[in-house]
């Protein structure tokens, strides 16, 4: 699975391939606790954003991740980050996860045309068969966004992970197929088109 592109771009977003470059910028993106609250882990200084990086990018090297930093097309600020996890060339399959962005672009297409821009690139460039997404069961926020873009939830793992505070975290998971893409991309092309009109 040859994932070599330099930029997803949209009306809204770029989404590129993380470097170190990138530190400081997702540091002050990420410098809110709300983000972090059912993320694995929370950022609360830049040696901690650095090490998350270096991680990502550490991943990256052995072919099981690939992360991205998410920018505004009208300023390059740097907005928020996603990944692309579990990375099985054999299955062709892939998780888009570990995404955050900063509270100043919630509730806006931002989100929306990320997944667009993501999910376009796997199912038409890298012929993917099949996206994941999970998340905590308690991310209400979270399930309702990847349902709105055409997730079907497949079910619960519970007991799935351990959560920063040591509570036990039951896993929802959902997926996109590839024979679902076509009305899952006119969904979101519809969303985008409408959110466009309206400002």
């Amino acid at each position: 699975m040859n994932i070599s592109m330099q930029e997803l771009a949209g009306e809204h977003v770029r989404i590129i391939p993380m470097d170190k470059s990138h530190i400081k910028g997702l540091f002050e993106a990420g410098n809110h606790k709300q983000i972090w609250t059912h993320l694995s882990k929370e950022i609360q200084t830049l040696e901690e954003m650095e090490a998350l990086v270096e991680e990502a990018l550490a991943n990256k090297e052995h072919g099981t991740e690939f992360p991205f930093v998410i920018t505004l097309r009208e300023n390059d600020r740097i907005i928020g980050s996603t990944r692309f996890l579990g990375i099985s060339p054999r299955h062709k399959g892939l998780e888009i996860g570990s995404t955050w962005l900063t509270p100043s672009v919630w509730r806006t297409p931002v989100n929306t045309e990320c997944k667009y821009l993501l999910l376009k690139y796997c199912f038409e460039i890298l012929n993917i068969i099949r996206v994941q997404f999970k998340t905590d069961d308690q991310n209400i926020r979270s399930q309702k966004a990847i349902e709105r873009i055409g997730g079907v939830k497949e079910g619960v793992l519970r007991n799935h992970m351990i959560r920063k505070d040591g509570t036990f975290r039951h896993s929802v998971f959902f997926s996109v197929i590839e024979s679902e893409w076509p009305s899952v991309k006119t969904r979101l092309e519809s969303y985008l088109q409408r959110d466009t009109k309206a400002t």
